[in-house]
Order: C-alpha cells, then structure tokens, then sequence
C-alpha cells in the first residue's frame, strides 16, 4: 500500500514539474553499467520534510534518453541499514525524467542507493551520499514564537516612528508658532 501511495506521488509530482525536462537543474552525474545518470534534487540542499528527487538516464556511449526503466530509490542510513524505498517514474509528458518523493524524518548523513532495470539495455546500480540538513524553524510552537516575535518588533518600531513624528511636529510648533 506505500509502495502504491509513492507511486501515485512520484506521477503526481511529475505531472505538476515542468511538462518538459528544461525544469531539470543537474546537482551531479555519475555512469553506472551502460548508463550516464544525472541527477537533480529539490531543494539541492535537502532539509528534513520532503525531498524531490528527479533522475536523467541515458546511454553513456550514445545520449540516447533511457525512457523504458524501472527506477528503484532506497534511502539508506550511513551505516547501510534501508529505511525506506520508493520508485521514480517518468510521465508521457517528460519521458526522460524519473521522479519521486521521499521524506526524510531525521537530519543527517545518507545514502541514495539507486537502481536502475531498463528492459533494452540493461542495469544499473549506484549509491550517493546525500546530507540532509535540518528544518530552519520547526513549524508549530518555536515558529509561533519567531512570528510573534517579529510581529512585536516591527509594532515597537512603527510606533517610535510614529512618536518620533509627532515630537518633531510639535517642536517645529514651538519654534513657528
């Protein structure tokens, strides 16, 4: 049932990306097997939450778009244990493209273990160090903090404006009465 719900996720999010592969920002590239892949995330810079990761299979000796595989992404933890796996589709409308979500919980150190099964030219499998990096600011109560924050910030300053412009009045008053 997960494995349908990221499916169903990756198309969703295929569909919603460019409708051509120019969206396709190419963080590196590796070749494995007969395969050169690029590969692309969203953010480059992963946080924990959801991350966007988008794959660009071709033929190494040739460039020929690979549009026939079956694109399986397993996160690994540092220490190789899998937590979780998804599969990265392409659409009709971006055949060259492979995407899926994926969401990592934790902060930290991982590995994108990739593999490639294409029916007319082989396979592939590779692994790639991926860093996620932790949320900023931790939506529910930290974020409420910051807002109010800065919303008493911004009150205070717009009214020393607005005593600082009735005081220069007043003196200006005074002076030209």
């Amino acid at each position: 049932m997960a494995m349908l719900t990221a499916v169903l996720l990756a198309v969703a999010v295929g569909i919603a990306h460019a409708q051509t592969d120019e969206g396709f920002d190419q963080l590196f590239n590796t070749v494995a097997g007969p395969f050169d892949i690029a590969v692309s995330l969203v953010p480059p810079a992963p946080q924990v939450g959801f991350v966007n990761v988008a794959l660009k299979p071709s033929l190494a000796g040739t460039g020929e778009a690979v549009t026939d595989a079956r694109v399986l992404l397993v996160a690994e933890e540092e220490l190789g244990s899998p937590v979780f796996e998804v599969v990265a589709v392409n659409t009709p409308d971006s055949p060259r493209v492979y995407r899926a979500n994926m969401k990592f919980e934790e902060a930290g150190n991982w590995v994108l273990h990739v593999q490639l099964d294409s029916t007319s030219h082989g396979q592939a499998d590779f692994r790639a160090p991926v860093v996620v990096l932790p949320q900023p600011i931790k939506p529910g109560a930290e974020g409420g903090w910051v807002f109010l924050g800065v919303f008493i910030v911004l009150l205070a300053g717009g009214l020393y404006v607005v005593r600082s412009i009735r005081k220069a009045q007043a003196s200006q008053q005074q002076a030209h009465p």
